[in-house]
């Protein structure tokens, strides 16, 4: 699947909020409550934000956070009608290969589905609470 990556500008935020609500809003009521607005927009930085682009339009977000030691992942999200394509293995394994000599972490839901495929490109669980894992691919 051919896709571009773009660096996101404000003008994206409504896109990610509501992407990140559909995607995730389940398992957020299911482990922490609810959904709580202001932690998105608290923790949404353009700067650190790719937009994955399929044929002209949004398909989804990257965001990365470069820590001293570490690359965090802190979101990957793709519109429902293009999951289970290859697009996230895509952009895991683009962002493993440039980010090669570095740890690369996140944190995801015991019970998410993407767990799986983050085990499968090579991450570990290095903590658990509750059901939040914390997962690492350590460099090569």
């Amino acid at each position: 699947m051919n896709y571009r990556l773009r660096p996101a500008t404000d003008a994206d935020y409504s896109y990610c909020y509501r992407l990140t609500q559909r995607n995730m809003g389940e398992l957020f009521r299911r482990h922490w409550g609810g959904w709580i607005a202001a932690e998105f927009r608290k923790g949404f930085a353009a700067g650190n934000i790719s937009m994955v682009i399929i044929a002209g339009k949004r398909a989804g977000f990257l965001s990365v956070v470069k820590e001293p030691t570490a690359l965090y992942i802190d979101n990957i999200q793709l519109s429902p009608a293009w999951q289970g394509r290859g697009i996230g293995t895509a952009l895991l394994k683009r962002l493993l290969a440039e980010h090669s000599g570095v740890s690369i972490r996140l944190t995801t839901f015991e019970d998410n589905p993407a767990k799986r495929l983050y085990e499968r490109m090579g991450f570990v669980v290095l903590e658990s609470k509750g059901m939040t894992v914390k997962m690492e691919k350590t460099p090569r």
